[in-house]
């Protein structure tokens, strides 16, 4: 047996060991969660072909269609309001990153050393594109290197081969985003530098993709378990205090996160205040933290598409059925999942509350002046949601 087959083999024992802990877990206990679960580990083996068999570091590109998508690839909870970029490079590479920041509330670069498939992974840095020096058009140029520069300099840890840079372009106002545009390029590659991968490396990235599948089912597994329990069971949110920095959170937002279990005839009312931050949302997703359609379905909302009330206060009804209020949130079918909610460079961090109660009781609990949303005024916001997400991924 090669050292490929090998690699293979264990790749096939590791993956298999992960799908029989997530169908086996309690998470996987309906035939609909099950479903999840299988999807989940089948997706896993795309999304870890992407990130770790694919890369070449020493000829990146920032990738944004291989990572999180509004359907396919929704792995890690990522967020609705977010338009991703990634790339794969090495500390030892000197890179010269340019584009242009678009109207876009915000542009934030993380690295990361390694990622999911790296058992040392960990957060090296951020950096925001407004604290560059920028052109009058929103351009910018960075050098990213383990050496300093003069100008934008984005500082490289040396003894970091597989750097993940992810990048957040934050596209909150849907209907009047534009986006951003970066590029990147080696600026020292060698002629012996070569985009072929030996035996060695090969199997080298099976491994990593056989480490960030297992990792992921027991990670997330664990995290949902987390949440029900430090929350006091489910329909409650609760505030985490350890930091996800380290396995992909960016350090500049607090992530509050609850379980929601309904009935079809139940809805859950969300009441907060809204401290003067830079951004907030809602989303949902399934236990496994694959984000819920955000293409198709009403299954997120964030700080320029909420209502406030007269009060100041944001009160947000999720629901399997649509309640016929302004700020709804749709489960898309799925009766149980994961419901986060996003602080982003905010002063405080209040903790939403929560109440259960019947779908057909939902404005006896809103304020009087809750505006009615009519069938035909439901499908046009959701027809105007599907243009606006396509819009952004270029559909």
């Amino acid at each position: 047996m090669t050292g490929t087959d090998a690699a293979w083999a264990d790749y096939q024992r590791v993956i298999d060991q992960a799908r029989t802990r997530a169908m086996t877990s309690s998470w996987a206990s309906t035939p609909q969660l099950r479903a999840q679960a299988a999807y989940y580990i089948s997706m896993l083996q795309a999304f870890g072909f992407n990130l770790y068999m694919a890369p070449r570091q020493a000829y990146p590109t920032f990738f944004s269609h291989t990572i999180f998508t509004p359907v396919e690839y929704q792995w890690g909870a990522p967020s609705p309001d977010f338009r991703y970029h990634w790339t794969a490079i090495d500390g030892r590479r000197t890179y010269r990153i340019w584009g242009r920041r678009g109207n876009t509330r915000w542009l934030d670069i993380q690295a990361q050393h390694g990622w999911w498939g790296d058992a040392d992974q960990r957060n090296l840095a951020n950096w925001d594109i407004d604290e560059f020096e920028l052109g009058a058009d929103g351009s910018f140029e960075a050098i990213a290197s383990a050496d300093p520069q003069p100008g934008n300099w984005m500082k490289l840890d040396r003894d970091s081969h597989n750097i993940c840079l992810l990048v957040r372009d934050v596209w909150d106002d849907w209907a009047n985003a534009d986006g951003a545009t970066i590029h990147i390029e080696c600026i020292d590659r060698a002629p012996s530098d070569t985009v072929l991968l030996s035996e060695a490396q090969i199997a080298e990235r099976l491994g990593k993709i056989a480490h960030m599948t297992s990792f992921s089912v027991d990670w997330y597994q664990d995290m949902s378990d987390t949440v029900l329990r430090e929350a006091g069971g489910s329909n409650r949110l609760w505030l985490p205090t350890m930091s996800v920095s380290n396995v992909g959170g960016n350090p500049r937002a607090v992530y509050i996160q609850m379980i929601y279990d309904l009935a079809e005839d139940e809805a859950l009312i969300i009441d907060s205040e809204i401290p003067d931050c830079k951004y907030w949302s809602l989303q949902l997703a399934d236990p496994w933290f694959q984000t819920t359609d955000y293409r198709f379905h009403a299954s997120s909302i964030n700080d320029k598409q909420a209502r406030r009330d007269a009060d100041g206060r944001v009160r947000i009804v999720l629901s399997p059925r649509d309640p016929g209020v302004p700020n709804w949130v749709d489960t898309a079918g799925l009766l149980k999942g994961l419901g986060m909610w996003r602080w982003y460079l905010s002063p405080s961090h209040p903790v939403p509350a929560t109440s259960k109660v019947k779908l057909a009781e939902v404005r006896d609990h809103l304020p009087a002046d809750t505006p009615t949303v009519s069938p035909a005024e439901r499908a046009e916001m959701l027809a105007t949601r599907q243009a606006q997400v396509a819009r952004r991924f270029g559909f």
